[in-house]
């Protein structure tokens, strides 16, 4: 099964079998168009629960039993082949996301991120902070982990990164730490203000304020695709004198003004970061193959369950002649099952028996 999508026009090429019964070609030849379309549309996030009318002269007053995420504008058939009493149906369907309903994949989603590099270390003295950006991912992981519902950070890489590298660098870390997303990140402003006394009171203490300002970008480790960026800050007190350098691991740090705004931007970022990710599919990759049994980046802690089914499917990038980036997508005609779940792995194996032919490491594993 292929799919291929670009940016804005989703279409997907997907193949659907039935048996010719008592020489009625005609049934069979909805039953696999309907399995076809089905496929296609379960692979985009529905579940088979309603019935939705497919009108496009195609499937004419038949009923598809599925409530989709996306919507189904035509139907075309590509191909039908016939082998024996089994004929297998080839089609294309264009299929549209609906804004107002989200199905929020099953299984946890995973984000590698790195230490946040300071963009203008210079101001940085103040406080001696120039590791601030190590403490912070270590920070933003935790409250990920405490509140997040829908993905996690497994994973913080003892490096910086330019949030500028974006894509290719996205791909390689992903692809190096076996996870779905990547969090890169910089720590934009950091400056510091003194705000002086009033000249008629020149014995109170002089007091200074800090900018704190963090800009962040998700990338898609698949893909390179930049799905979620933002810049967040606020000006705090800096309750230190200017001349001291600050433990950042410090509770003294994480409970001056200053710490606790930088909490409070960092549950607010990975709150808004877990509800972008929640209404995408989860994917996990192989890890290696070892007879007809393959091991996956999925476990317990992403929410995998023994018995949980799942699509075998590789991926590829492709220009078209206009220049347009697109996706496809090979599914394996084969689903699997989970046979043992680890933490952060699991076993599976061909719920047919079958043999598991052309699936390598780093090929993709997907909700079914």
């Amino acid at each position: 099964m292929l799919f291929s999508f670009a940016a804005q026009a989703i279409w997907y090429e997907s193949s659907g079998q039935a048996v010719i019964h008592n020489g009625n070609k005609q049934q069979a030849r909805q039953q696999a168009t309907q399995e076809a379309i089905k496929q296609a549309l379960l692979f985009a996030g529905a579940s088979i629960s309603s019935v939705q009318h497919i009108t496009n002269g195609l499937l004419a007053d038949d009923h598809l039993e599925v409530r989709s995420s996306g919507e189904v504008d035509k139907v075309e058939l590509i191909d039908e082949i016939y082998e024996g009493d089994v004929i297998t149906v080839s089609i294309r369907a264009d299929i549209f996301p609906q804004k107002i309903q989200c199905r929020a994949a099953a299984y946890a989603k995973s984000i590698v991120t790195t230490w946040y590099p300071i963009k203008h270390r210079q101001q940085a003295v103040v406080g001696n902070l120039f590791d601030f950006g190590q403490h912070l991912a270590i920070k933003l992981q935790h409250e990920f982990n405490q509140n997040s519902q829908n993905s996690q950070i497994s994973r913080v890489e003892p490096y910086y990164l330019k949030l500028e590298n974006g894509a290719p660098v996205a791909i390689e870390l992903a692809q190096k730490a076996n996870t779905q997303f990547v969090l890169l990140a910089e720590i934009t402003d950091l400056g510091t203000m003194q705000n002086a006394g009033s000249s008629l009171a020149f014995w109170e203490k002089t007091t200074a304020s800090r900018d704190f300002s963090l800009s962040v970008a998700i990338y898609n480790g698949n893909t390179g695709d930049k799905i979620f960026s933002k810049t967040q800050g606020f000006t705090a007190a800096w309750e230190f004198d200017t001349h001291e350098s600050v433990d950042v691991s410090s509770s003294r740090m994480w409970q001056s003004e200053f710490g606790k705004q930088v909490t409070s931007l960092l549950q607010s970022l990975s709150n808004e970061i877990d509800h972008t990710l929640s209404c995408l599919p989860a994917y996990g990759r192989v890890l290696y193959v070892n007879n007809e049994q393959i091991s996956i980046n999925l476990g317990q802690q992403q929410g995998l369950r023994k018995g949980d089914q799942l699509t075998l499917f590789q991926m590829n990038q492709f220009y078209d002649p206009t220049g347009k980036l697109h996706q496809q997508y090979q599914l394996h005609s084969e689903v699997v099952s989970v046979s043992q779940v680890f933490a952060n792995t699991a076993i599976v194996t061909a719920v047919s028996g079958a043999p598991l032919a052309n699936i390598q490491a780093n090929d993709f594993v997907a909700r079914r």
